[in-house]
């Protein structure tokens, strides 16, 4: 397959046009990822997630210095959401990285969520395994400005920082019961503001009480400053570290586990969400829930029945 062939050998132009294949909805790219799917599982795969305005992309862009001044090649998928009302969405990511723009060992993809509520969308996972098998060495995975539930970047990469900021305050409690725990790595980012040292206590008191610990693993915190570019070695020494962590385990079915898990479920939401927007799909449903002759659970059970018959 010469497409294959030529995303294979690096070429950059193969690889966006069928990128932009799997940002749009249909299915004719599928034979395509099974070749290419074959030739991954040799890049280090980074998410990078957090609230909006926490600094993500500022810490990609600096993360992705340091490994170019080792000779790495480099990928970035940035996800950026999706209005709700005009279904635009504003890549202010790549706009923030352009500095990388001409150099041919970064490659950089800005995609959108398409409605999806986990900080991704149906086609970041097939776009990481493109960058793999390009040859890029480190993949940074940005999902997009994530609350307490967008913890699906966790099922994607291998390591997975969570960056927060002194300016959240008591919202690291509340963010504790989710996204905190996703996190392999604790990046207290714009480290110079005035609550900084409550924070840190904050964060290394759940780490040391087990708080955020789901594996053997144990989160470790690191201060930056990204603007001035503070912190970023250790970043890069303690992604390493947990790297070098993964090397020595035997790794579990879980991460792919919760992959296969994410894909499902958004392949069955598209079927909803198409099915909703049909005035015919869901009528006999409708109506009988409206007349009270089945409740809305049950009918909801009977649709996903008949959804379920389309995979």
């Amino acid at each position: 397959m010469e497409i294959v062939d030529r995303i294979l050998n690096g070429d950059v132009q193969a690889a966006a046009r069928l990128m932009r294949e799997f940002d749009s909805p249909a299915t004719s790219f599928r034979d395509v990822i099974t070749a290419i799917y074959a030739h991954t599982g040799q890049a280090q795969i980074v998410g990078i997630t957090g609230s909006p305005g926490a600094g993500k992309s500022t810490l990609i862009n600096c993360l992705i210095q340091e490994y170019r001044q080792k000779g790495l090649s480099i990928g970035a998928v940035v996800v950026d959401p999706t209005s709700p009302f005009s279904s635009g969405s504003l890549l202010g990511d790549r706009v923030r990285m352009q500095q990388h723009t001409n150099d041919d060992d970064v490659f950089i993809h800005s995609t959108t969520t398409c409605g999806s509520t986990g900080g991704l969308s149906r086609s970041v996972p097939g776009i990481v395994a493109i960058m793999d098998a390009m040859g890029k060495d480190i993949i940074f995975v940005e999902s997009v400005g994530a609350g307490q539930v967008g913890v699906d970047i966790h099922h994607l990469v291998h390591t997975n920082l969570v960056v927060v900021t002194p300016a959240m305050g008591d919202d690291i409690q509340t963010l504790k019961a989710g996204i905190l725990e996703s996190a392999h790595i604790l990046v207290l980012n714009k480290s110079d503001q005035s609550d900084t040292e409550a924070t840190l206590q904050s964060l290394n008191m759940m780490v040391q009480l087990g708080t955020l610990s789901s594996e053997s693993w144990r989160p470790v915190v690191i201060q930056t400053q990204a603007t001035e570019h503070q912190g970023i070695v250790a970043l890069k020494e303690q992604i390493k570290q947990h790297q070098k962590y993964l090397s020595t385990r035997e790794i579990s079915d879980h991460r792919t586990r919760g992959l296969l898990a994410l894909i499902l479920r958004e392949r069955i939401v598209d079927v909803i969400d198409s099915q909703a927007h049909d005035q015919e799909s869901w009528q006999p449903w409708v109506e009988r829930v409206r007349q009270k002759k089945i409740d809305p659970y049950h009918a909801a059970d009977e649709i996903l029945k008949k959804i379920m018959k389309q995979f």
